[in-house]
């Protein structure tokens, strides 16, 4: 059985679409269509104008699906300062006489993880499940059916503010499209696009976008902090648009045919301006207690922000051992365009769900004996689990 999925990711003022094609029985995935184009009515995942976020939704969904022979998923991106994080962990007591694990004990823990002063607020996007904690015994990755009293689930929460979620929901309402999965666009993208061992060494992923950052710890193989800085490629624009004395789009249109060393001006104006933002974002992630006590050695970065010479300046500024780009074929084994590292995020997105089922439905139900380990192994991602 094929399944259709599309991903929408926000990205500042565009929106980064993806649509793919999952063969459950040969598990492979197919990215079949990437497409990127200007939304006037959305900043990033918060909708600035209904009737015209609504119209140029409701368009795009349209081109991206009308091919499709089976009903599509639906999964949506979101970044920006609606975005908020935290690590935090949930208890559930064995009911049960025979004190096995199961899905009702599981499924309390995550659910507990919230906190209920978190309730009155903000509205939760994600729970990401870190590990279980049985009786004592740290780091169990699947604890369904193992023996104990108690049990504590380790999470990493992903909140927003309700009426930015609210305002998104009617506007996908509006589009005939009422159900669809939201997840943290910069946590899909670190968990798809870091390699395992990066994961255990200390990495951060970068993703500089057109308003903001998004940004991720690992150590140890765990997802410790991540970030939504309100910092993007618009300083450096606005940098080169006074050199030259024109508007952003202007100052845009330039840089896309500019070469390095043409022009000893802007290259200052460039590197000055890159430096900068980079320094501004690493005074944001600093006042972070988890990133002092967990520095990385590793640094992957992504996004608009993301070429050959802005790595050198990020793997200088965070003092990383080790620095590259992301490779947008780890994603998934398949043909796809080659595309520009802002659509990562919409590729991640797609197996970064596909995963969390497959791990979810592997934890929460009754497989047969292998059947989880055979699926992950073919789309290559068996080694994380």
């Amino acid at each position: 059985m094929t399944r259709e999925l599309l991903s929408l990711d926000f990205y500042g003022s565009e929106l980064v679409a993806a649509r793919a094609a999952f063969d459950e029985e040969k598990a492979t995935i197919t990215i079949n269509r990437l497409l990127r184009q200007p939304c006037g009515g959305f900043s990033g995942a918060r909708v600035l104008d209904k009737t015209k976020a609504q119209e140029e939704l409701a368009a795009l969904i349209e081109n991206l699906t009308q091919e499709a022979t089976t009903p599509v998923s639906v999964v949506v991106g979101v970044r920006g300062g609606m975005l908020s994080f935290r690590r935090s962990s949930g208890f559930s007591s064995v009911s049960s006489r025979n004190y096995l694990i199961g899905t009702r004990e599981i499924e309390s823990a995550l659910h507990n993880a919230v906190p209920s002063s978190v309730k009155d607020t903000l509205e939760v996007v994600d729970i990401f499940p870190q590990s279980y904690t049985i009786d004592g015994n740290e780091g169990i990755i699947n604890p369904k059916g193992r023996p104990g009293c108690t049990l504590e689930a380790i999470t990493f929460l992903s909140l927003a503010k309700p009426e930015y979620l609210q305002d998104l929901r009617d506007v996908f309402k509006a589009c005939g499209c009422p159900e669809f999965h939201v997840l943290p666009s910069g946590i899909a993208q670190a968990d798809r696009l870091l390699r395992s061992n990066e994961k255990e060494a200390g990495a951060l992923f970068v993703d500089i976008g057109t308003l903001s950052t998004s940004a991720v710890m690992y150590f140890q193989n765990t997802l410790v902090c991540a970030w939504e800085i309100p910092l993007g490629k618009n300083s450096v624009l606005k940098a080169v648009a006074e050199v030259l004395q024109n508007d952003l789009e202007t100052a845009a249109d330039v840089l896309k045919n500019y070469k390095p060393g043409t022009d000893e001006i802007i290259d200052d104006v460039l590197k000055e301006a890159q430096e900068n933002l980079l320094a501004a974002v690493k005074k944001e992630l600093q006042q972070s207690l988890l990133y002092v006590q967990h520095p990385c050695t590793h640094l992957v970065l992504s996004g608009l922000g993301a070429d050959k010479h802005s790595l050198a300046e990020c793997k200088k500024a965070f003092s990383a051992r080790k620095a590259r780009l992301a490779e947008v074929d780890l994603l998934a084994r398949s043909s796809y365009p080659k595309e520009p590292l802002v659509c990562t995020g919409a590729i991640s997105l797609i197996t970064h769900a596909l995963v969390r089922e497959i791990s979810e439905l592997s934890t929460l139900q009754e497989k047969p004996s292998g059947l989880i380990d055979s699926l992950l192994d073919k789309i290559g991602l068996g080694e994380l689990f």
